[in-house]
């Protein structure tokens, strides 16, 4: 396949496709596709792009639908050397904020083959190298559009194929919504291995009780998930036995051992990745096999992936000295944040200079006798409380550790108002949990124990702490008390 500007990760996929072409690619509710078909589709999309006209790089908005054509559009988009701008039209209110931040100068109608220009006078157009713009999922503030680099796509799925030792025809999950870079693992995986790429409908990826049957029925080999989205997928199929899960990748919150432990009563068979990696870094920089005997507490990241570095900055008037400010340093990250999506200080925290990415990241953490990276929590999890320190991030964990808890979050709402506010127990059975919290926290016990039948999660499976903090909030303006 002939492209206006080469681009590795399809040219990885036309050649698997060469290799295995009667392969299945693609399984939908509707069918499948063949490798041979893929690439067909793909074609028709590179030359619906060529034909209107935009300039190498420019920014094309690729509304999802129900996911079954993105593979071929987005690949298509690739291929005629433009940029991609996955959008997930399921969630209008951030699509919008999206697409206002983003500018693109096009936006790809998947339902009807059609290429629109928006006509808008600063659209926008990136730099060779460029292989997607993604929005951060806006857990730690506004969301920021994110300037991925085609080779650094194609450095780490090459990295988790070699990884997990994948051959053609394994299959592989796509869960995850498009509005997230986590979904190009799930979508590139299969495709540049010779897998079958299986893309859940809207209808069983945003039930939670519909997902481990639906990974039961297509035999699916590999997963990437989140801790607190998968809790809810445990909780609400309880009796659901994925015997062909093979590898299941964790990434995007704490993983906990034993949360580890209840996955993998629902999937005996499965090999457990601990992923992290900041989207500005790409995908995931560090990774941990967690071990069958697991420690029941917090698991390690693990080790950099190849060309990777991590060091610590020390951070200000923090209370403590066991964890400090992780910096990540790799050739592979992204290219930086879109021009006034985001703040002087991110520009500073994002550098990309002589073909290195050096990004300052939110976290918290530390080298542990085996050489594996663990992440305590956020800077920002370290909180004054009436003049001393509380981490929030070792509340979660001691409210985690407890067995009737499924998930928690810990927000504070004011300098002397500290809430965790778990999932899992009755409201009645949250007092019930200050004696064991008091004696494994002691002076970082929260002032208030909430319990919720299902935490707010973001649309990308993580624990919604701004939602969490706006309902607390709102109890209060509600009836004149804390709630």
């Amino acid at each position: 396949m002939s492209t206006a500007a080469a681009c590795p990760v399809v040219d990885r996929v036309v050649r698997t496709a060469a290799r295995h072409p009667e392969h299945t690619a693609v399984v939908t509710a509707h069918g499948r596709l063949t490798y041979r078909d893929l690439v067909r589709q793909v074609e028709r999309w590179r030359d619906r792009c060529a034909s209107s006209g935009l300039p190498p790089g420019s920014l094309v908005a690729v509304p999802a639908g129900d996911g079954e054509a993105l593979p071929a559009a987005f690949l298509g988009v690739r291929a005629a050397g433009l940029v991609p701008l996955l959008v997930d039209d399921r969630q209008p209110t951030r699509a919008a904020d999206v697409l206002a931040a983003g500018r693109p100068a096009a936006v790809l109608r998947v339902e009807t083959g059609e290429i629109e220009p928006t006509g808008a006078p600063d659209g926008r157009s990136l730099p060779a190298g460029a292989g997607y713009v993604v929005f951060s999922s806006g857990s730690q503030g506004t969301p920021k559009g994110i300037v991925g680099s085609a080779a650094g796509l194609l450095a780490f799925i090459d990295w988790e194929i070699g990884e997990l030792g994948l051959a053609p025809g394994t299959r592989v999950a796509m869960l995850t919504s498009p509005a997230f870079d986590v979904v190009y693992r799930d979508l590139l995986l299969p495709l540049c291995s010779g897998g079958e790429l299986h893309i859940a409908a809207p209808a069983v990826r945003t039930v939670p009780a519909a997902v481990l049957p639906w990974l039961a029925e297509h035999a699916i080999e590999v997963v990437h998930a989140v801790p607190s989205l998968s809790a809810r997928w445990l909780a609400d199929a309880p009796s659901t036995t994925v015997d062909s899960l093979r590898h299941t990748l964790f990434a995007g919150e704490p993983l906990y051992g034993r949360h580890v432990r209840r996955w993998r009563r629902a999937a005996p068979s499965t090999r457990v990745v601990n992923l992290y990696g900041p989207s500005e870094t790409t995908l995931a920089k560090f990774g941990y096999e967690v071990p069958d005997e697991c420690d029941p507490g917090l698991q390690p990241v693990g080790k950099p992936l190849p060309g990777t570095a991590v060091t610590f900055d020390d951070i200000a008037s923090s209370g403590t000295t066991d964890f400090r400010q992780v910096v990540i340093t790799t050739p592979d990250g992204s290219l930086g944040y879109l021009p006034d999506t985001c703040s002087d200080d991110d520009l500073d925290r994002l550098r990309r200079a002589d073909g290195v990415t050096r990004f300052r990241t939110s976290d918290r953490g530390r080298v542990d006798d085996g050489s594996n990276l663990v992440i305590a929590g956020r800077v920002d999890s370290l909180v004054k409380r009436r003049g001393t320190f509380v981490d929030l991030a070792r509340v979660e964990a001691a409210a985690t550790a407890l067995p009737a808890v499924r998930a928690a979050c810990c927000v504070q709402l004011t300098t002397s108002d500290v809430v965790l506010v778990v999932e899992g127990p009755s409201p009645d059975a949250a007092a019930g949990l200050r004696r064991p919290l008091h004696a494994a926290l002691g002076s970082d016990m929260p002032d208030r124990v909430l319990a919720v039948p299902a935490l707010p999660l973001l649309p990308g499976g993580k624990a919604d702490r701004r939602g969490i903090e706006e309902l607390l909030n709102l109890e209060v303006a509600d009836d004149g008390r804390a709630p």
